[in-house]
């Protein structure tokens, strides 16, 4: 069951910092999606703002430790992110796979 509770937006630098090691933790890589058109800034601004919004901050932060700046982890379907960096991160697969020879 998702939690509705309302509760205060957290502190945007935090959550951009979290957003942004959750990204590279998946290892999708939303700078070159931003460049090639595939992502909007207006998307990544949902992403940070789901994020404040998200009531794991500090499991999120534990798991990032976690992780020792390794990428391609899975993202925890605890996220509110992860369906977002799950795509991200496939879009940039299938953009990194070679051509298929005949």
């Amino acid at each position: 069951m998702k939690d509705h509770q309302v509760r205060p937006l957290g502190d945007e630098k935090r959550h951009y910092w979290l957003a942004l090691g959750m990204a590279q933790a998946s290892g999708a890589d939303l700078q070159r999606a931003l460049e090639e058109g595939r992502i909007t800034h207006g998307d990544w601004a949902e992403v940070v703002t789901r994020c404040r919004g998200c009531a794991w901050t500090e499991g999120c932060a534990c798991w990032l430790a976690a992780q020792d700046g390794a990428a391609s982890a899975s993202v925890p379907q605890a996220c509110p992110n992860a369906t977002f960096f799950e795509a991200a991160l496939s879009v940039t697969d299938q953009v990194d796979e070679p051509p298929v020879s005949s």
